[in-house]
C-alpha cells in the first residue's frame, strides 16, 4: 500500500479584534456558546485526530521495527527500490500510451493527405478530360476552316481572335462579364433561342 503524505500545509487562523460568541439557551436550562468570529485560513488550521492517529501509527511502526532488530536504513533502500520498480512501470505505460497515441495521429494524417491527393488527382484528371473535349471541338472547327481558302480562313481566324481577346480585355477592364451558355454534355453545343440567337449568361465579380 503506498504511503499517502501527510499534511504540510496547516496555517494559524486569523481574525481581528476579540473572539465573538453568541449565547445559546438550550432546552434543560443551560447555556452554550457558539463561536462566530470571522476568521481568515480557518480551513487550514485544523489539527484534528485522523492526522494525529496517523503520525503516530506511522511512528510506532518504526519503534517496533527498531526494537525487533530491523535494520532502518536497509529497509528504507528496499521501500524505495519498490517506489522506483512502481514508477518504472507508470512511466513504462505512459510513454507506450503516448506512442500510441502518435501512431494514431500518424494514420489518421496518412489517409488525410492520401484523400486529398486522390481528390486533387481527379479533379485534375476531370479538368484535363474537358480542356481535351474543348480542343478536339476547336481543332475541328479549324480543320474545316482550312479545308477551302487558307490563307483567308486563317485571317480570319486571326481577326475572330483579335476581337475576342479584345472583348475579354473589355470584360476585364469593366467588370461585365459575358458567355454564350452551352449544353453540359460531350459536343458542348451553344444554346440558342427560337431565332438562333445565343443565349448570353453574364455576371460580376464582388470582392469580399
Amino acid at each position: 500500500m503506498a504511503w499517502t503524505l501527510l499534511p504540510t500545509n496547516y496555517t494559524d487562523a486569523v481574525w481581528n479584534g476579540l473572539k465573538k460568541y453568541q449565547e445559546i439557551t438550550n432546552d434543560d436550562g443551560t447555556v452554550s456558546f457558539q463561536d462566530v468570529t470571522t476568521y481568515t485560513n480557518r480551513e487550514n488550521s485544523f489539527f484534528g485526530a485522523k492526522d494525529a492517529n496517523r503520525m503516530n501509527e506511522a511512528l510506532n511502526v518504526l519503534m517496533s521495527m527498531v526494537e525487533n532488530g530491523t535494520d532502518l536504513y536497509t529497509a528504507f533502500q528496499n521501500y524505495f527500490a519498490q517506489q522506483k520498480v512502481v514508477f518504472t512501470e507508470k512511466a513504462d505505460n505512459t510513454y507506450a500510451e503516448f506512442e500510441d497515441y502518435v501512431a494514431d495521429l500518424k494514420t489518421e494524417g496518412d489517409a488525410a493527405i492520401n484523400t486529398i491527393k486522390t481528390d486533387y488527382r481527379e479533379e485534375i484528371t476531370e479538368f484535363e478530360e474537358q480542356q481535351e473535349v474543348l480542343f478536339n471541338t476547336w481543332f475541328e472547327l479549324v480543320k474545316g476552316q482550312l479545308s477551302g481558302d487558307i490563307a483567308g480562313n486563317l485571317q480570319n481566324g486571326i481577326d475572330a481572335a483579335n476581337e475576342r481577346v479584345i472583348l475579354l480585355e473589355t470584360m476585364v477592364l469593366n467588370n461585365e462579364f459575358a458567355a454564350p451558355m452551352i449544353t453540359d454534355d460531350d459536343t458542348l453545343t451553344v444554346i440558342t433561342d427560337d431565332n438562333g440567337n445565343a443565349i448570353l449568361a453574364d455576371w460580376k465579380h464582388k470582392e469580399v
